[in-house]
């Protein structure tokens, strides 16, 4: 049996989080599996001694591998992953997450050896001290007209819509035949596992929730591959309507963007003021994912 299972490659894009990243690394290495490959693809140009130490003596005894890469940027970081991985199978953690269960990639593995027409799988996302975010059916559905049902905390199994970034799982195959995640998508990269859901199905391929492959993820305030030069609700509209713009018809954007509109300018404001400045990050949201949209995508994956 054991030899039937496939090489896996985990990937972890870090970014100023130096005691975060060593408590999940820590989980990954005491993994129960007999073939996989940890990558820590890393974008900060500094750690303490102490971090930098023992990333160094991980990497030379063969415990992961330290890519260090210059510019700071989540979908490039994941797709510099992709480009180094050996396994046929890859999944990607955040670099704040716990992983109590050893068997977590034997459940991930479980689910594509059991289903071969699954490209993508999301894992079940648990936070310490909160009540588990559950729906009934439509896992990973971000609706149009203001339902959303991710439900990445439900405690069943199920075809999904979407994945959610600190926690999912791919066929290598089926990432390179998309074209990995698209780099345009920038500064906190808020929906690119969205959109690389959407393109994996629009490809052909199954998506499943997979509840038995599960983690907790601590969602540190601070760092994570984010380029910290922009407001992040600007960010968020950003990279929504590029969402928008690039992946649904007509009628789909009308409705998105309405209810972008409602909850980021609209609701935001009465709670915290600013409308006119947000209303003004919503337009040039609206320009700047048009230009985006007209000048192609962005990958560095050769496919």
């Amino acid at each position: 049996m054991m030899e039937s299972l496939p090489f896996v490659s985990i990937i972890i894009a870090t970014y100023h989080r130096d005691d975060s990243l060593v408590n999940t690394i820590t989980d990954l290495i005491h993994l129960d599996y007999p073939s996989y490959e940890i990558l820590v693809i890393d974008q900060d140009p500094c750690h303490s001694r102490a971090v930098h130490d023992m990333l160094e003596t991980w990497h030379k005894t063969h415990a992961l591998r330290w890519i260090q890469t210059p510019k700071p940027g989540l979908t490039r970081a994941r797709n510099v992953g992709i480009t180094k991985s050996r396994g046929s199978l890859i999944i990607f953690v955040d670099d704040d997450v716990q992983i109590p269960d050893r068997q977590f990639l034997r459940w991930h593995v479980s689910l594509f050896l059991q289903n071969p027409h699954v490209g993508a799988a999301a894992g079940r996302v648990l936070e310490p001290g909160k009540p588990p975010l559950t729906v009934r059916r439509h896992i990973g559905w971000m609706g149009y007209c203001g339902m959303r049902e991710p439900g990445f905390g439900s405690d069943f199994s199920a075809a999904a819509y979407s994945v959610r970034g600190c926690n999912m799982a791919f066929r290598k195959s089926a990432l390179l035949h998309v074209g990995g995640f698209d780099e345009r998508y920038t500064r906190s990269a808020f929906r690119e596992d969205t959109d690389i859901s959407f393109r994996i199905k629009k490809a052909g391929y199954a998506i499943w929730f997979n509840h038995k492959a599960w983690l907790y993820h601590l969602s540190a305030p601070h760092g994570g591959t984010r380029d910290e030069s922009i407001a992040v609700e600007s960010d968020i509209m950003l990279n929504d309507w590029r969402f928008a713009l690039f992946n649904l018809s007509i009628g789909q954007q009308f409705l998105w963007i309405a209810r972008l509109y409602a909850s980021r300018v609209v609701k935001a404001s009465l709670k915290r003021g600013y409308f006119s400045e947000r209303r003004r990050a919503f337009w040039q949201g609206y320009h700047q994912a048009k230009r985006d949209r007209d000048a192609g995508p962005r990958v560095s994956l050769l496919c």
